[in-house]
């Protein structure tokens, strides 16, 4: 993975946290509920943070693989194209 894909994905991820976190501190000002009770919502939002933010770092690992395969491929092809090119070019002269 390169750097501009790694920063990527470092900012999806990272957005979700603020959000996370933004939304939570609404939370608390807003609930109605113990400490406790306020304790184990956080706990639980957190882990589902935790789990959402893994899910869209694996689709955009996949994604730049997918798409690396891809250019990969266009380079292979044009390389093959440029020979076959040159080798015309050459059965010409």
């Amino acid at each position: 993975m390169n750097e501009e894909t790694t920063s990527t994905a470092g900012c999806i991820v990272g957005a979700l946290a603020i959000g996370a976190l933004i939304g939570a501190g609404v939370a608390l000002l807003y609930a109605p509920q113990s400490g406790q009770e306020t304790r184990q919502l956080l706990t639980r939002k957190t882990r589902d943070l935790k789990d959402k933010a893994s899910g869209v770092l694996t689709d955009a690992q996949h994604l730049v693989h997918d798409k690396k395969a891809q250019v990969l491929a266009a380079v292979e092809a044009g390389k093959e194209a440029m020979e076959h090119e040159a080798a015309r070019q050459r059965r010409a002269a």
